[in-house]
């Protein structure tokens, strides 16, 4: 389901018994009948009766966003997979990165699902379940000949990013270290796709965006943009990336304890697996070391 803003909501799927839950779960996405029948126990005091509501940012391929009219990427296919463990309907809300901590505060959704990176910030007001490993990556034209090896060399350099984002944190971070004759250029936009036209229009040198963007950004347009960084943690050189996760309200236990058992059943039912080849995502498996 997807609710957009000012728009009435509409259900992805139709209510079903348990056992048909997780099996139109597995064919809407291609992954096989593996899912249990049973349902798991499901989230106490949900938004709206029998829906999992997961409040998300659908303008960042592969990790979410539209195709179709329908949610798709990493995210939604993980949510809606651990809803349907849970014999619930997943139900989005799309909203601008930004709008949705504010929406989980206010209860417009039971979680959070959005490429959301657990910083030590965020983690004094939510509580997360890491589900996906992330990253952060500069992308330029091609042809550009521009690389970065940290963010510091980002100064003297317009950047696009999104508002927000980690990627804005971790430039803001040392933005005022920058050279006085080298100042850092922010231009701040509500999406990742966003800062990424401005650098097919040349208007900034780069766009600091994740890492699964990036990835998938270079591989429908190689012609156009390239990798100018490693894959960045935000937080300085030799520092472990980042991982990201379903974001909770403050002390929810037993929402976050019932959507952690979801996520080792479909661990362990490959589903998990599935997802991460669906969209390429192999680097970012939560279970590995780095």
């Amino acid at each position: 389901m997807l609710v957009q803003p000012e728009r009435n909501e509409m259900s992805i799927t139709k209510v079903m018994p348990c056992a048909a839950a997780a099996l139109t779960a597995a064919l809407f996405f291609g992954l096989g009948a593996g899912a249990s029948a049973a349902c798991l126990p499901a989230p106490p005091d949900l938004v709206s009766s029998g829906e999992l509501t997961i409040g998300t940012a659908l303008t960042a391929p592969p990790m979410g966003f539209m195709d179709d009219g329908k949610p798709t990427g990493f995210d939604p296919d993980l949510a809606s997979a651990l809803a349907e463990k849970m014999c619930l309907k997943p139900k989005f809300v799309n909203l601008a990165f930004q709008g949705l901590f504010p929406g989980l505060i206010s209860k417009k959704f039971d979680i959070i699902s959005s490429q959301v990176g657990i910083t030590e910030t965020r983690k004094k007001q939510f509580d997360f379940l890491p589900v996906f490993k992330g990253g952060l990556r500069l992308v330029t034209q091609k042809g550009s000949g521009i690389r970065f090896k940290t963010e510091a060399d980002v100064c003297g350099h317009p950047v696009a990013l999104a508002a927000g984002t980690s990627q804005m944190a971790a430039l803001e971070r040392i933005k005022d270290e920058c050279p006085k004759d080298k100042p850092m250029t922010m231009k701040i936009f509500s999406s990742q796709i966003e800062a990424l036209n401005e650098v097919a229009k040349k208007a900034v040198d780069a766009a600091y965006v994740d890492w699964p963007v990036a990835a998938y950004l270079i591989k429908q347009r190689p012609n156009d943009f390239v990798e100018a960084s490693p894959v960045l943690s935000g937080d300085g050189p030799g520092t472990p990336r980042h991982l990201n996760g379903i974001v909770f309200r403050k002390s929810e236990d037993a929402t976050n304890a019932a959507v952690a058992a979801s996520l080792k059943a479909v661990e362990a039912d490959g589903t998990y697996d599935k997802i991460l080849t669906k969209w390429n995502l192999a680097e970012g498996d939560i279970r590995k070391n780095d």
